[in-house]
């Protein structure tokens, strides 16, 4: 990652990508005399079939999300709980996906109904991420993968 990002930069910032790269690797030379780096063939994937049904349903579910932000029932789609149906056809095939990460909501659960609904959450935000969790107790506390996250960042210091 940091090969690609300053390879990327290093034609718009110019200098701040060569001291970047010289601070980590003083006896290379120049990043500007670096070929660009090769880009995975995963990348194609990103246009099947797959993907643009998860980006319709995502499309779909913040059409949902919308009347409530406009009657004020929620701030953000952070705070929306989403249930689909059962029969929803992107569902087979997102069983390792984490859809609330996706549609950028508090949770997404099945329901035996047709459709979408959408409801206000109960759980309290993270201090952090600010995602709508069951684990954090109250506003401003860490869910458990900040908490992770933090504590291994003050353990590193």
């Amino acid at each position: 990652l940091f090969h690609a990002l300053v390879r990327y930069a290093a034609p718009v910032l110019v200098f701040t990508a060569e001291e970047v790269w010289g601070t980590r690797y003083p006896d290379t030379g120049s990043v500007h005399l670096l070929e660009w780096p090769e880009v995975e063939e995963i990348w194609p994937q990103l246009d099947s079939p797959y993907w643009a049904s998860l980006r319709n349903l995502r499309t779909i579910v913040n059409e949902a999300i919308e009347p409530l932000r406009r009657d004020k029932l929620i701030g953000s789609s952070l705070e929306a709980d989403v249930t689909l149906s059962e029969d929803s056809p992107v569902l087979e095939f997102s069983h390792d996906l984490d859809l609330a990460e996706l549609f950028i909501t508090a949770s997404v659960t099945l329901g035996s109904s047709k459709g979408i609904a959408v409801t206000r959450t109960t759980h309290h935000k993270c201090g952090r991420c600010w995602r709508h969790l069951p684990e954090v107790t109250s506003d401003g506390a860490l869910c458990s993968r900040c908490d992770h996250v933090v504590s291994a960042m003050d353990a590193a210091v």
